[in-house]
């Protein structure tokens, strides 16, 4: 059977405090993975559908553990490569402040189109890659562009548009291209601009259709919007307290790409969306309190 999804990008190694105690004076740390791809992927592989992971990790047990962790929620990881020159990236969280990463000159710092040799990209139903892709080295880069450049299916991208990467002072130039090749795009308002220009989410989305995706969905604080068709909708949202928000942009990801995909509508999609993004905010997690099913 075919996939559903293939997605390419980094995964670290993430540790972070228990909930409601600072890194400062945590006793211990929670140990866990992280990764914008790969959170999509657990999301999607909870929900049944058959998805598979490409990426570079160093041969270490940092990278022992993620392909253990990845493997135990159902997500295929035959085509990640072992590095043995390189480690694996790893990031600490502090939550409600910030993240730090240690991912320079990591083995996914390397991933190039070489690495898609023997996957299995045109025959998926879709293909995940996210702007950090695009940031953090020029062979990752290549290699985003060459996945949606080699896809047949639904071509999916979120640009995450981050700071503190190797491509970080011209991300919306490196981002601009993955846009341009992509189908659907999973976005918020304030990144949407940095790459499109001012304007509200509506007028954000018309103009990035104008590049070439055919499915828009803007995030905003209190709404989300698709456009598709040339109509546009949206829907309110509510934000409750969050534990740690981080992961909740893959996470509604997850839900919304699992409904269209088992051809569900654009509201049924944005809702189970919410609630998958929702859901993850719950824990330090990124993925552990995604839940099981959509009902």
């Amino acid at each position: 059977m075919p996939f559903d999804l293939i997605a390419l990008g980094e995964t670290m190694l993430a540790f972070a405090p228990p909930a409601g105690e600072s890194l400062r004076h945590a006793p211990h740390l929670l140990v866990d993975h992280a990764g914008a791809e790969s959170n999509t992927c657990v999301g999607l592989a909870r929900l049944g559908l058959r998805v598979a992971w490409v990426s570079r990790l160093g041969l270490d047990a940092a990278g022992d553990r993620i392909l253990d962790a990845l493997g135990t929620e159902g997500v295929d990881t035959q085509w990640v490569r072992r590095d043995a020159s390189r480690p694996t990236g790893m990031m600490v969280k502090e939550p409600g402040a910030r993240v730090t990463y240690y991912r320079t000159g990591s083995a996914a710092s390397e991933m190039s189109p070489d690495d898609l040799a023997g996957v299995p990209i045109a025959d998926t139903r879709a293909v995940l890659v996210t702007g950090v892709t695009a940031l953090i080295g020029l062979r990752p880069h290549a290699a985003g562009l060459a996945l949606l450049s080699g896809a047949r299916g639904l071509r999916v991208v979120d640009p995450n548009l981050r700071q503190g990467l190797w491509g970080s002072e011209r991300r919306a130039e490196l981002v601009r291209p993955f846009i341009d090749h992509c189908d659907l795009l999973l976005t918020g308002t304030h990144e949407l601009g940095e790459l499109v220009g001012d304007g509200d989410a509506e007028t954000l989305a018309r103009r990035a259709a104008a590049r070439g995706p055919r499915e828009i969905v803007v995030r905003d604080a209190a709404a989300i919007g698709a456009l598709a068709g040339g109509e546009w909708r949206t829907i309110d949202i509510r934000r409750d307290a969050a534990v740690d928000p981080i992961g909740a942009g893959d996470a509604f990801n997850a839900g919304y790409i699992a409904v269209r995909l088992r051809g569900g509508s654009i509201e049924d999609a944005l809702r189970a969306g919410t609630r998958c993004g929702a859901a993850v905010t719950a824990a330090v997690s990124d993925t552990s309190a995604f839940p099981r099913s959509l009902s």
